[in-house]
């Protein structure tokens, strides 16, 4: 007789798990035994005095959030160089324009005018140059000097920002201001338009 009990429990147990996990929430579960001692579940009341049993909460597990195979690959590659991004910034925070000069005035250029930046290690893969002139980004490069072309005549201020293959700000220039110069019939009052320098 205990071995019969123990069974039925064991049977109640296991159904009433599978009950919990496969009706809705918002169910009721009923429990009655028939004439043979068996027990049985429902989610409809057997009879009119049948009185529904309460069931324990569903537990609900959130899963975790993994990083993207793209970041850990990135980490990876980060950790396998040596250099973290506290590093990275040490090494780069001499990242600097080196031409055009501060206050530097060009003289009637025929061409485009060449900017220049410099540091003292060399760029690690990935790594990218923006240089930003009157606050427009130019397109990102490796190249050392980019050549900055239809400028006009007056003031224009230009940066560079260096970047890692993760789009992380590694290192910013200072601005630097420089000057178009053009020739204007202003230079000399007395020249009207088309007279040349020596006069005619």
């Amino acid at each position: 007789m205990k071995q019969f009990k123990v069974k039925l429990f064991l049977s109640a147990f296991f159904l009433s798990v599978t009950l919990t996990m496969a009706i809705p929430v918002s169910a009721q579960v009923y429990k009655s035994v028939d004439e043979n001692g068996t027990v049985i579940y429902s989610d409809t009341p057997p009879a009119k005095d049948a009185k529904p049993i309460k069931l324990r909460p569903i537990s609900i597990v959130e899963a975790p959030d993994y990083p993207k195979a793209a970041e850990v690959a990135a980490d990876k590659a980060e950790k396998d160089s040596g250099f973290s991004l506290r590093s990275l910034r040490s090494n780069y925070k001499d990242f600097a324009i080196v031409a055009p000069k501060q206050d530097e005035s060009i003289w009637h250029p025929q061409g485009p005018v060449t900017a220049a930046w410099n540091t003292r290690y060399q760029l690690q893969p990935g790594m990218q140059v923006t240089m930003i002139l009157d606050g427009k980004e130019q397109a990102p490069t490796t190249a050392q000097i980019i050549p900055l072309g239809n400028l006009d005549r007056g003031e224009h201020k230009l940066r560079a920002v260096l970047t890692d293959a993760r789009q992380r700000n590694i290192a910013s220039t200072a601005t630097v201001t420089f000057h178009i110069r053009r020739p204007s019939i202003y230079t000399n009052p007395n020249r009207s338009p088309g007279q040349s320098n020596g006069g005619g």
